[in-house]
């Protein structure tokens, strides 16, 4: 189930509030005008949240309407790949649909719950949310013989893992269109012909290449033939629009500038002024949406926000690595990840007018105190 105030509730807060009349002395007739004229403008004019109200979008960092199930798939595997092992736990609201879906890829040394609370949030507005776990890049491989940052280092340049994780991400399609069709709890409930992917870190780098970009062979172990270049085309085309959040710019591990021509889909991007994690920095990021072909294309920048603030586990019973923005960082990022699949998924235009620095400014707080939108 989802917090959310019931309906009569959330009027209540949204009702204008009767404001008694100031009986007029003598000598303040005047004074007496001007402060009720001042009361009933402030009472005019809406709140942030609540403007987003009036204008029949809501507060879309805040839980949706709809209650949500999970249906957990643990021992899923790909024959197609010697077997490769590929969990899945999907989030989808408990009446209803069809929904589109969206595919969620988690960053590396992560688990199908590191992005836990942004997966029921999507779900409560009506996803049906496959969070999947890449084993080969999971927390269980992060921790080996505790040499947490060379298995960091090693997973992110392994060929089967950098090859493989955007298979894993057509693997999940084809079993949500397998259990629409004769699944006995989710049949008639997901749309495959409308899916969107959403990751961050590894997962915004398996996210761009299921979009259309072209992973580097450079820094791949064992080297894939010819050991330079740009690798195989690993796109899929039944994903209609990405959310990458931390996306690579060209450069170790993932990417050359060549990379990113072949960006197909609509694609929103956020980071910020803190996001930096092994080689990638903040600036090489921003500078990376210089190369993204135009076209419904976006990137969020906000001020302060750090690496792992963009993965949220709350909600689950895994912890997550520290950060000190996490808290303001994720509700513009779940405002702006939900406005965009709306947009995207939905056919959604008034979604869609939300994808700009005023209509998400706010949603900021705390650290987070500034936002840029680029868009082409």
């Amino acid at each position: 189930m989802t917090d959310h105030l019931p309906e009569d509730a959330a009027t209540q807060q949204l009702m204008p509030v009767a404001v008694p009349p100031i009986p007029p002395r003598r000598g303040c007739r005047l004074a007496s005008l001007l402060l009720g004229l001042a009361v009933a403008l402030a009472l005019a004019v809406p709140a942030p949240a609540a403007a987003s109200e009036a204008r029949g979008l809501g507060d879309m960092a805040a839980p949706g309407s709809l209650a949500v199930e999970t249906i957990e798939f643990p021992d899923l595997a790909d024959s197609a790949r010697a077997g490769r092992r590929l969990p899945i736990k999907v989030h989808v609201p408990t009446l209803g649909g069809p929904y589109p879906v969206v595919v969620l890829s988690h960053g590396a040394g992560g688990h199908w719950d590191a992005n836990f609370a942004q997966a029921r949030h999507l779900a409560s507005h009506g996803y049906a949310v496959l969070a999947l776990e890449h084993v080969g890049s999971n927390t269980a491989v992060l921790k080996r013989s505790l040499r947490w940052m060379a298995n960091l280092e090693a997973m992110t340049r392994d060929a089967d893992e950098v090859l493989g994780r955007p298979k894993d991400v057509s693997f999940a399609i084809d079993r949500a269109e397998q259990w629409n069709r004769a699944h006995e709890r989710l049949r008639g409930r997901l749309d495959p012909t409308r899916v969107g992917v959403l990751g961050h870190s590894f997962g915004a780098y398996t996210t761009l290449v299921v979009a259309g970009m072209r992973p580097a062979l450079d820094w791949l172990v064992p080297t894939v033939p010819p050991g330079r270049g740009l690798g195989p085309d690993l796109r899929d085309r039944r994903v209609a629009c990405g959310v990458a959040l931390s996306p690579q710019g060209p450069g170790e591990p993932f990417f050359t500038e060549a990379s990113y021509a072949s960006l197909a889909v609509p694609l929103l991007g956020v980071s910020g002024s803190r996001d930096e994690q092994q080689k990638a920095t903040p600036e090489n990021r921003r500078r990376a949406f210089a190369l993204w072909p135009a076209g419904d294309k976006h990137l969020i920048w906000l001020a302060n926000a750090d690496h792992t603030a963009f993965s949220d586990s709350t909600g689950s019973s895994h912890g997550m690595l520290p950060s000190r923005s996490r808290s303001d960082v994720q509700p513009v990022v779940r405002a702006a990840t939900l406005a965009f699949f709306d947009a995207c998924l939905k056919g959604d235009a008034h979604a869609r007018s939300q994808l700009t620095s005023d209509a998400l400014r706010p949603y900021l707080r705390g650290r987070v105190d500034a936002i840029e939108v680029m868009s082409k």
